[in-house]
């Protein structure tokens, strides 16, 4: 595999050399808002699963 750079006289003219450049802010909000989703659904689904097994439970103080 070559790169075509033969010699670093011309180094600072090479570009981005990978896919999406520029949009590494919108990937790192993208994944941001998932996380954030998904900490949201699955407190949830947490509180919803305890509730079932536990039902209305409260603790009443020590008498």
């Amino acid at each position: 595999m070559n790169t075509g750079v033969t010699t670093l006289t011309k180094l600072p003219d090479i570009t981005a050399i990978y896919p999406f450049h520029g949009d590494e802010v919108l990937f790192a909000l993208g994944i941001l808002a998932f996380f954030i989703a998904f900490f949201i659904f699955q407190i949830g689904m947490e509180t919803r699963h305890h509730k079932a097994i536990i039902g209305d439970f409260t603790a009443s103080p020590a008498e």
